[in-house]
Parts: C-alpha cells; structure tokens; sequence
C-alpha cells in the first residue's frame, strides 16, 4: 500500500494558530543534552543522564511590503520590558492536504532574524527560534 509522501508542496507554517504570510522554508531540530556520570576506578561511565533539551527553528518568510515579523507578532519590538514581556509563541507545520499538524513547537521566541535582497528573487526574511518543546504527530 502507498503512503503519501510529505513534501513542501503540501506545507504551510502556522503561527499561534493562524498563516501568516507564505513561508519558502522551515527547519528544526531537537538535541537532548546527557551529561556522563563517571567514577573513580572504572574506565567506563556508570550512567549517561538527560539533564537539558534543546529546541531551535528557523523559518524564511517571504517579505510583504509593510509588514515585518514585529507587525506579525513573531519579534518583539521596543524597549527592554517590551522584550522581557514578548509572549511566547507556537509555530506548526502543517499537511495542507490531510489538514493535520505534523510538527508543533511550543514555547518558542524569536532570536534574530536577517534578510537579503537580490536580483532575480524574492526578498526573504530568515527568523531564527529557541523553543521549549518539539512534537511530531506522534506527540
């Protein structure tokens, strides 16, 4: 039996519950951190000890005239409490064709972003995250 294969024609990028714009492209990935639990008179580790996970995506938009991540609410703009205070977000890709998320990342705040003009292509506008929590359909 043939499975449908997920592809980026039928993806979109969700944002706190609603498409904002076109994304061209979005890559993530999950580290968890184990730290060695190594003794005195024993050359091999006793234990290997998950103690951090780590989150981070990054998502290229394309850039609509007069709207900026900060007027999407994906950067936060202003002073230092504006920042501090910035609520966090989630972002989820999504089968457009089945209509079903495929991965959920909570807990994310935008880091940076970039962006670049050049002939012959659209302008993008490349945000980077830190996350808390990374879900595929599985949970």
């Amino acid at each position: 039996m043939a499975e449908s294969v997920f592809s980026g024609a039928r993806a979109k990028l969700i944002v706190d519950g609603e498409e904002i714009g076109f994304a061209t492209g979005v890559s993530a990935s999950e580290q968890i951190t184990h730290q060695r639990v190594d003794v005195l008179g024993n050359i091999d580790s006793q234990e290997l000890v998950p103690v951090s996970r780590v989150v981070s995506v990054q998502a290229d938009f394309v850039r609509i005239t007069n709207t900026s991540l900060s007027d999407l609410g994906i950067m936060p703009r202003g002073n230092t409490a504006d920042v501090i205070n910035f609520p966090e977000i989630t972002l989820e890709v999504y089968d457009q064709i089945s209509d079903v998320p495929v991965w959920r990342v909570e807990g994310a705040r935008c880091e940076s972003r970039s962006w670049r003009v050049q002939s012959g292509s659209i302008v993008t506008v490349n945000a980077s995250f830190q996350a808390r929590r990374l879900y595929d359909e599985r949970g």
